[in-house]
């Protein structure tokens, strides 16, 4: 059984313990995407509460690709200062962090990007982008979450949209973070090339598998050549959508091992998009057996890439954590670090439980003011 606090290494970036805090929303950044304290403050606080590896919640990589408001950014030269109060923050508090980059291709709604055209792989009516099925016949897998008809990207917009990549990742570089991850899951532009009911395009970038992976893969090459050789370079992947017509597993894994050979650093392995409703990236957790709902996928995912693999989904034991490094190299937490940001000093120090129950609260709060537990902000009210 592996040891949760053994370190572990991406690329040559040494790295204390097997746990991750894998990036969320947090909803603290102004309007035009600059850090406020209160992120840089909670991402301190989580390099204090022992996390070996902290991931920052996606930064948009241009004003088309913003997913959520509040959201953080990373799309101009002028965000660098700032975003450097992060990484300095962190690094005083004795933590290693990373900034997940993304563009939230329709996945989106106008207002949220200043009025522009949501764009994505393909044109896509309301009805196909909410799950394939008209809203008067909702299947039990599709939820209408994004109610704005998607256009097909140009080829120009899609060479632009790469080039974006490359220079936020650059960015991230400058200002002292340790690495970067793209963002390749949930329904997010790198996952919308990936899956065969959001990629309908007859190019070299949609039809058959491979040619939907191609972004992908062109985004990772743009990077690393933005960033060099030698600064660690990961995803996030989906190794399945579990909605009908989506990314499957086989697929997921074909890609996973393209990236690998591609010279990817690592992948944190997830799944589900928002219409998945209970197979959606976050899922509820009632039992030990729930924990851990992409560890299948993770493990063979890591038998087949050189790279290290960080598998996400529901943690929420110490002991369940440890039998999964038999796995893989780490695992990555997001809800039970907002309710116990110095949860990894705790199971240190013997404590076995993370105390999140999965309300998934969390999100509502976070919409209301920012990052911050439900459960939590009702025993400060009490």
């Amino acid at each position: 059984m592996a040891d949760i606090f053994t370190p572990w290494q991406m690329k040559d970036l040494v790295i204390p313990n097997r746990l991750v805090r894998s990036a969320t929303w947090e909803g603290l950044a102004l309007d035009d995407g600059t850090p406020t304290h209160e992120l840089i403050l909670a991402l301190a606080d989580l390099a204090e509460g022992g996390v070996g590896l902290i991931i920052t919640g996606y930064a948009f990589i241009n004003p088309q690709g913003v997913g959520l408001s509040k959201q953080t950014g990373v799309h101009i030269d002028a965000l660098i200062g700032p975003l450097t109060r992060i990484s300095d923050a962190v690094h005083k508090a004795g933590g290693l962090v990373a900034m997940q980059i993304v563009h939230a291709g329709g996945q989106t709604k106008s207002e949220w990007i200043g009025g522009r055209t949501v764009i994505g792989p393909s044109a896509l009516p309301i009805s196909e982008w909410i799950g394939g099925r008209l809203e008067t016949e909702p299947s039990a897998l599709a939820k209408p979450i994004y109610r704005e008809p998607v256009a097909e990207m140009t080829r120009d917009q899609l060479e632009d949209i790469i080039d974006d990549f490359a220079r936020a990742a650059a960015r991230v570089k400058a200002a002292g973070f340790d690495a970067v991850q793209l963002h390749g899951a949930h329904g997010y532009l790198i996952n919308q090339f990936l899956s065969p009911n959001t990629n309908q395009r007859t190019d070299d970038y949609g039809g058959s598998p491979a040619n939907r992976a191609r972004f992908a893969y062109d985004v990772l090459a743009q990077v690393r050549s933005a960033v060099g050789p030698n600064y660690p370079v990961f995803i996030k992947l989906n190794s399945e959508d579990a909605i009908d017509g989506g990314l499957v597993f086989e697929e997921g894994l074909a890609v996973a091992k393209g990236l690998s050979d591609r010279g990817i650093d690592g992948i944190e392995v997830s799944g589900g998009v928002p219409a998945g409703k209970k197979l959606s990236p976050s899922r509820v957790v009632k039992e030990p057996k729930d924990e851990g709902y992409f560890l299948a996928n993770a493990a063979a995912i890591k038998k087949a890439v050189s790279c290290p693999v960080i598998c996400v989904g529901g943690w929420r034991s110490r002991a369940r954590v440890e039998v999964a490094l038999d796995q893989v190299d780490a695992v990555a937490m997001s809800r039970p670090f907002i309710r116990q940001p110095d949860l990894a000093n705790r199971w240190r120090d013997g404590e076995t439980e993370a105390t999140c129950i999965s309300c998934n609260q969390c999100f509502d709060v976070g919409k209301k003011q920012g990052l911050g537990c439900g459960q939590e902000l009702k025993k400060q009210e009490a």
